[in-house]
């Protein structure tokens, strides 16, 4: 049960499990895991979901080895790891079920394309699909570090709570770069969030991937597209302009700031007992930083998530903006060993900007949907 009084110390995961269901043609499965003896009886086909790279293959385990163990479940399919047979090399497989009754295979479809679409270093690369009369079998490159969601956890559970804001700025980078390509080809993700994004490696410092295009698809707003109007995502890191059913490419910005405010800080900037009640928090775009967990953190770091966390999405950064904002450009010198400024020093005009002249953020502030509101302090 989680707490019904606002709770900044509430771990992610309950909200990122209960995945908002898209309607009519936009729904998608929340899981589907073929046995093994299924997977093994895939012939290709040609139905509406086969595409380019769904060549003239027969049976999938002609070319792969796969593994019966479920590594990880997307919104609608499970993943196993499979070894390629003639060069031993070790990639992923995602198996959707076209017959659950929440998959739609013009979804399935979409994914695959945009997939097909996409190369770039922090993105997810597909290297195969195969389809038989029950499932598609999507493979793509392998990610063995586990996800960032689980970072968080581990973190939090060994008392850490956060990241250092040399690691939060590392990882935000590599998933705004993502973001950045994703936008430049008019794609727009739709469900960033922790447990989208995995780690190449077990290493500390490893690349991240941002995976599962399940909800992602194409937009061209400078094409005179109208705005977005299905709600899709998470909870917790769903952009109040999706819950106003009016949205474009800078909603997947917002979701980057709830990312950036839980590294930061080791729980989500917006609370509740139910989906309506975090929503509702949502919409309010009031959320807090409590000098208890945020008293380390610099102003620059802080004026980052609260240009992200703006309400009005034209007052956002977009994932150039962001990118080249004083913290992240900082922090990564810092990491290259270059010689920097004091980060505080770095970040004062920018607060000053999104204050209209205030110096700084309090460390009990409130801030309303990117404006500061300063008021009594709050506690958990």
């Amino acid at each position: 049960m989680i707490d019904t009084k606002v709770n900044p110390k509430l771990t992610p995961k309950v909200a990122a499990t209960r995945l908002v269901s898209a309607p009519s043609d936009e729904r998608q499965s929340t899981s589907c895991s073929p046995d093994t003896d299924t997977v093994r009886s895939g012939a290709a086909s040609t139905s509406p979901c086969a595409s380019n790279s769904a060549r003239d293959l027969t049976d999938i385990e002609m070319k792969y080895h796969i593994d019966p163990n479920v590594l990880g479940v997307g919104h609608h399919g499970s993943v196993r790891q499979c070894i390629e047979r003639s060069t031993g090399k070790r990639y992923a497989v995602k198996s959707i079920c076209k017959t659950a009754p929440s998959v739609n295979v013009r979804g399935i479809q979409r994914e695959i394309s945009l997939l097909e679409g996409m190369n770039h270093e922090r993105i997810l690369q597909l290297v195969d699909v195969f389809e038989d009369s029950e499932y598609v079998h999507i493979v793509t490159e392998l990610c063995s570090g586990g996800e960032l969601f689980d970072k968080i956890v581990e973190k939090s559970s060994t008392g850490q709570g956060c990241f250092s804001e040399d690691q939060a700025a590392r990882i935000l980078h590599q998933i705004l770069s993502a973001v950045s390509y994703m936008h430049k080809h008019s794609i727009v993700h739709r469900d960033i969030k922790p447990e989208n994004i995995l780690f190449e490696t077990a290493e500390e410092d490893s690349p991240i991937k941002i995976i599962d295009f399940g909800l992602a698809r194409k937009h061209r707003a400078e094409r005179g597209e109208p705005p977005m109007s299905t709600i899709v995502g998470t909870p917790y890191y769903i952009s109040p302009d999706v819950l106003r059913k009016s949205y474009n490419k800078s909603s997947d910005l917002w979701s980057v700031g709830v990312i950036a405010y839980i590294l930061l800080c080791g729980y989500p900037p917006f609370n509740g007992s139910s989906n309506s009640e975090v929503y509702s928090a949502v919409q309010r775009g009031l959320y807090y930083f409590p000098s208890e967990d945020w008293k380390h953190v610099s102003s620059s770091a802080r004026d980052f998530v609260v240009r992200l966390l703006q309400t009005d999405p034209r007052r956002r950064m977009t994932a150039e903006q962001a990118m080249s904002h004083p913290w992240i450009v900082h922090h990564l010198q810092s990491l290259q060993e270059m010689d920097v400024v004091n980060d505080d020093t770095v970040g004062s005009s920018f607060v000053e900007v999104v204050l209209d002249g205030s110096a700084s953020l309090q460390n009990e502030s409130i801030v309303c949907g990117g404006e500061s509101c300063i008021s009594t302090p709050m506690h958990c």
